[in-house]
């Protein structure tokens, strides 16, 4: 059965059993000055926030933590829920990798943790074009060239392809756009860039 969709939105998801949601939390947040994943809206960390997003498809959702955020992340979140990074990639490259490693069977819908503007429209999008054309190694919008690879499918073969090249030590550059270029990416327009505002400072 196809999703059922009301005004463009994705209201049962259909063939996402594959998929499994992950917000990535495990940057330095060098130039916030502090953990973004931690930040509170009305109560709410941004980690919790945009877990919600994910998991309001009704998709699992697990968060990638590097390891000094281990103790203040299982304070809001089950142990079981966090993977650890786990290997030697500067970026967040390694973050998905080490979601891979453990789930290799899932494509992987990552969403940063600081896309608190992410809305659900923009996400439908996503989740319908994966669901309705199979077959890419990636799905992520993109707008005047940029692609935006923090709220984006990756696919188990994708990923696996990846890693395997990893592994091979052939990877040269290890940025997620990269990745798009040399897969088989399908891009989707962007006409309203708001839903990826991030934030990078606390003012």
């Amino acid at each position: 059965m196809r999703p059922e969709k009301a005004s463009g939105i994705l209201i049962k998801p259909g063939d996402m059993g594959d998929l499994l949601g992950v917000v990535l939390c495990g940057g330095k947040s060098t130039r916030m000055g502090r953990d973004k994943g931690l930040i509170e809206v009305e109560g709410k960390p941004w980690a919790v926030l945009t877990a919600e997003k994910i998991s309001s498809f009704q998709i699992p959702v697990v968060i990638s933590v590097n390891s000094q955020q281990v103790e203040e992340y299982s304070k809001i979140f089950n142990l079981s829920e966090l993977v650890v990074d786990d290997l030697k990639i500067n970026g967040p490259l390694e973050g998905l990798l080490s979601v891979h490693k453990i789930y290799q069977e899932k494509d992987i819908l990552l969403l940063a943790c600081d896309l608190i503007d992410m809305d659900k429209k923009t996400m439908a999008g996503l989740l319908n074009t994966y669901s309705e054309e199979p077959g890419y190694d990636f799905y992520a919008y993109e707008q005047h060239g940029f692609s935006q690879p923090f709220c984006a499918i990756y696919t188990a073969r994708g990923l696996s392809e990846i890693f395997k090249r990893f592994e091979a030590k052939e990877i040269k550059k290890y940025s997620l756009h990269d990745r798009f270029e040399e897969g088989n990416t399908k891009f989707l327009p962007l006409g309203d860039s708001a839903a990826f505002n991030n934030y990078n400072s606390a003012g």
